[in-house]
């Protein structure tokens, strides 16, 4: 092999390239950033004024004033552009002028999330983030079922009751026969459901209907059962568990997936750095503007990170 290919071999190199990627950003930022960085101003005040507006803005574009996790969120959402974009203009990344503030915040997060779509999985990472993750390419389980329809708009109050009833006897005559699943009311879907994924039975019958039938037991009737039509009896006759696939078969998605996973935490860490390099103020939030909303609500809104509008 001629030296030429060796060094065309060796730069095509994924470690090799993800160096140089990273090399780039900080001779960007070596050759572009001022003198005078050490002495620039780096705190960032979120001032009373600058609040009151996210209040208003956000009641303008949502009819309702905003709960604190969601003022929190745009304070949040403002105080990663505003380093992003700070860092970006010391390394030269573009002008100082206000339409392209954000893309310029965007390109260098653009550049870090490039750093970690070169990394390569170590020997063994891919395998383990698979097995940790299994149930994402798990196959679906499938269902095989029959079953046997109450219409309350026929039935008024006794519709459970002669469901119930109709229970007793199917259990009693065991597993269903043409003439059994006539027992009940006409429905415009079939009475017979072979090997369908919950979600097909999801789409048809609705999502309470669908999670509850997964979990009968197989060869037996339950019931009744509620959904969005009326009133159903069930009866099971398989349930098979969605096949595991091999690595092989998903590498390509589960690479992705490791690779967005990387991108995330790089820059989340890239950020929270360049955070620590600042002196963030945030005033007080003015309660008395605020809606609230019950703990629990609160506590799984926190969890949502609050986009600002585009």
């Amino acid at each position: 092999m001629s030296k030429k290919n060796s060094i065309v071999r060796f730069l095509t190199e994924p470690l090799v390239q993800f160096l140089i990627i990273g090399a780039g950003i900080y001779a960007a930022y070596a050759a572009f950033g001022t003198p005078e960085e050490e002495s620039a101003d780096t705190k960032i005040h979120v001032d009373e004024a600058q609040i009151s507006a996210y209040i208003t803005e956000w009641q303008s574009r949502w009819n309702r004033p905003p709960t604190r996790q969601e003022v929190e969120g745009l304070i949040q959402n403002y105080v990663k552009e505003e380093v992003l974009y700070r860092q970006a203009v010391s390394m030269g990344l573009g002008e100082d002028d206000p339409i392209t503030r954000r893309r310029m915040a965007q390109k260098l997060e653009f550049l870090t999330s490039d750093l970690a779509q070169s990394q390569r999985p170590a020997e063994g990472k891919l395998e383990a983030y698979f097995a940790e993750n299994l149930a994402d390419y798990r196959e679906p389980d499938q269902i095989t079922f029959s079953q046997v329809f109450f219409n309350p708009d026929e039935r008024g109050d006794a519709t459970l009751d002669e469901a119930k009833a109709m229970l007793k006897k199917l259990k009693t005559a065991g597993a269903p026969d043409p003439e059994t699943l006539e027992a009940g009311d006409g429905l415009m879907l079939q009475s017979y459901f072979s090997s369908v994924p919950e979600t097909s039975v999801s789409r048809l019958m609705g999502s309470r209907f669908a999670e509850a039938t997964m979990k009968m037991k197989v060869g037996e009737w339950h019931g009744p059962e509620l959904s969005g039509f009326g009133v159903h009896l069930v009866y099971v006759y398989d349930l098979k568990e969605g096949a595991v696939p091999e690595l092989e078969e998903v590498n390509e998605k589960v690479l992705e997936a490791w690779h967005e996973e990387q991108r995330e935490s790089f820059n989340a860490e890239f950020l929270e750095n360049l955070k620590k390099r600042h002196d963030i103020v945030i005033d007080e939030v003015p309660a008395e503007r605020l809606i609230e909303v019950p703990k629990a609500a609160a506590k799984e809104e926190s969890a949502t990170e609050v986009k600002p509008a585009s």
